[in-house]
């Protein structure tokens, strides 16, 4: 199936680890040029080059703390430089801060949870939409999650902040539909690295050493224990690669009629 993404020009942040990794390199197989956006040097090379042997006709590693504006004002003003044009923008970077019942949690973690889930969008969205709004194409991608939908405990703020992205998703393509442009959001539930020491940043919530549930993953408990729901499936957690391959489809021709939209990726977990 050709999905007509060979050659376009794709910016993927959060793209060094787990389903930002999984995204970059699904549109790396459709022959795009990826942009690859992260702060773990290292990872990001890994991953660049990857990207180039998986099939990206072009392949970027651009290092930025996208909750930064100025940040985000030369990731993509170097973008188009190098390749002339923005056409996708996949908003996948996000996290959470340490998992705690709202009462006991401060406002500084509050502040980490936006900037990273909600404000990192909107400053990656409000410096790519004029480029997308002058050529009148694009296609917005935002990862949400299923946490905005029905909720966890321990993550009031994270589960808050993608709620808020989602909303953000639904006025955006209102706004921008009569330009060519289509804003999509997809919602995962639990995503693993099928190989955390291989597939994650130092960033990463996975990282063995670094991560917070790193400790949990090296114990073998699984780090939805106390919190995670289980799905309809026979495993509780998607594979990058699935989320990948969402984001692809919303980015491609086919999905050129779907806008506005909240995808869940979440093996049926809102079923059980």
């Amino acid at each position: 199936m050709d999905t007509g993404l060979a050659g376009k020009v794709v910016i993927v942040t959060g793209a060094t680890a787990n389903i930002g990794r999984g995204i970059a390199l699904a549109f790396a197989a459709e022959g795009a040029k990826v942009v690859v956006v992260g702060r773990d040097h290292d990872a990001g090379k890994r991953v660049t080059a990857l990207a180039l042997e998986t099939g990206a006709a072009g392949a970027m590693w651009h290092a930025a703390d996208v909750t930064e504006r100025d940040a985000v004002a030369g990731m993509v003003s170097r973008t188009v430089s190098e390749f002339g044009v923005v056409d996708v923008l996949i908003n996948n970077v996000g996290g959470n801060s340490p998992m705690t019942p709202f009462a006991g949690s401060t406002p500084e973690q509050w502040r980490a949870d936006l900037d990273v889930n909600l404000i990192s969008t909107l400053l990656c969205t409000h410096q790519v939409l004029p480029h997308m709004l002058e050529r009148e194409y694009g296609r917005i991608v935002n990862i949400g999650s299923m946490a905005a939908l029905i909720g966890d405990p321990h993550l009031a703020v994270y589960s808050a902040a993608k709620g808020a992205v989602h909303s953000f998703t639904r006025v955006l393509a209102l706004e921008t539909g009569g330009s060519g442009i289509t804003v999509n959001a997809i919602a995962p539930y639990g995503t693993l690295p099928q190989d955390p020491a291989a597939e994650t940043s130092s960033g990463s919530r996975f990282h063995p050493g670094t991560g917070m549930f790193g400790p949990r993953l090296r114990a073998g408990s699984g780090v939805h224990e106390g919190f995670r729901r289980s799905t309809a499936l026979t495993r509780d957690f998607a594979r990058p690669a699935e989320i990948g391959a969402a984001a692809v489809y919303l980015s491609s021709e086919h999905a050129a009629f779907i806008t506005g939209q909240v995808l869940p990726v979440e093996g049926g977990v809102s079923l059980t």
